[in-house]
Order: structure tokens, then sequence, then C-alpha cells
């Protein structure tokens, strides 16, 4: 158990370094993100109109469906998250915690997993293939899965996709070899276990 949290910790502290890298260096605000024709009226109305933290679906749901139906065909219709009506930090240190420990939980259920796959997993690749295909899972439930369901654009969660599954391949690769397998063919076991006679066993011999 000692060989697999220190696998665990190692793969918390490097996929960590890994989403500062590819959150803090990638394209996405200018290349994926749409923006506002006008940020500060933008920000005006969006205070006004959303005066809590929450998500917004609009138009919102109420009693009288039929009107809901006539504000969905003459839009807009939008799905707003509101995140900190008053401000934040951009880098907001308690956010940066909870990311750490949310990636050290996922990282701790991929360790739970191989453990509970131990026995089938015969090579360094195999568990590797499993956390991956594992991860594959989760990125077309989730990610795809929300592009799908509450159209939020395919650019952006095919974006949060590739981090995902790489986030999962990186966890393979680094906690595998911190579970212990046993190779396809060896059967230590059985080498040692008692041989069950044939059935023509020599007589003693009496004389």
């Amino acid at each position: 158990m000692r060989r697999l949290t220190f696998g665990i910790l190692l793969a918390a502290v490097v996929l960590y370094l890994f989403g500062f890298l590819w959150w803090g260096l990638g394209p996405y605000p200018t290349l994926i993100w749409e923006q506002a024709v006008n940020e500060d009226r933008a920000a005006t109305v969006l205070k006004e109109q959303f005066p809590r933290n929450g998500t917004y679906y609009v138009p919102g749901a109420t009693t009288d469906q039929d009107d809901v139906a006539l504000r969905f065909e003459s839009g807009p219709v939008a799905f707003v998250h509101m995140l900190a009506v008053d401000g934040r930090p951009m880098m907001d240190p308690g956010i940066m915690a909870m990311g750490f420990l949310n990636n050290l939980v996922v990282i701790v259920l991929i360790g739970a997993l191989l453990r509970l796959v131990e026995p089938a997993i015969h090579s360094y690749w195999r568990g590797v293939q499993f956390v991956t295909l594992v991860g594959l899972a989760g990125v077309f439930l989730i990610d795809f899965g929300t592009a799908v369901w509450w159209e939020v654009s395919w650019s952006w969660q095919c974006y949060q996709a590739l981090y995902d599954l790489l986030f999962f391949v990186i966890a393979g690769l680094i906690l595998t070899p911190f579970v212990r397998w046993q190779p396809a063919g060896d059967s230590s076991a059985s080498a040692v276990a008692p041989t069950a006679p044939t059935g023509d066993t020599a007589e003693p011999n009496l004389d």
C-alpha cells in the first residue's frame, strides 16, 4: 500500500503541474471562447439580471409551457454561469487548492480501480490501456454529453475532453508501475503445488 500511496502523490504533483501548464498557457481564451461586444455593458447587464452566483437558463422554467416554447423559438437561448457577482482574484488560491484536492481524489480512485483489476493486468501497457479506456468513457459521458444535452460549444468541450483524456493517460502511465501485477504465464503458485500421482507408481521393493 505504501508503494501505491507514493505513486498517487507523485501523480498528483505531476498532473497538477500539467494542468497548470495546460490551462495557463492554452490558447482557449482567444481561439475558443467568444468575446462580448462590450464587456463593460455586458458586466452591468449580467449583474442586474443575474444578481446571485449560480447557473441560469434563459428562457427560465415557468408554469406556462406555451410561453417558454415561444421564447425558445424567438431566442435568445442561453446557459449562464454566474461565478462571482462581486468579483474575485484572477488566480484564486482557494480554487487552486480545491483543484489540487479534486485531482488527488480522482487519482486515488484510479489507483483503487487498478488495485481492483490487478489480477487481470499482466503487463504495464495493459494497465495504461485500462485507465485510458476509463478516461475515454468519462470523456464521452461528461464532456461530449455536455455538448449534446446542454449545447455548450463543441470547440470548448473538445478542448476540455482532450485535457481530461490526457489526465487519465498520464495517471495510467505513472500509477501502473506502483500496482503489483503478475506477468502473463507466471504461475509461480502452481510451480510449488504438489503434483498429483499419474496412476503408475513404482511398488516398493519388499525384498
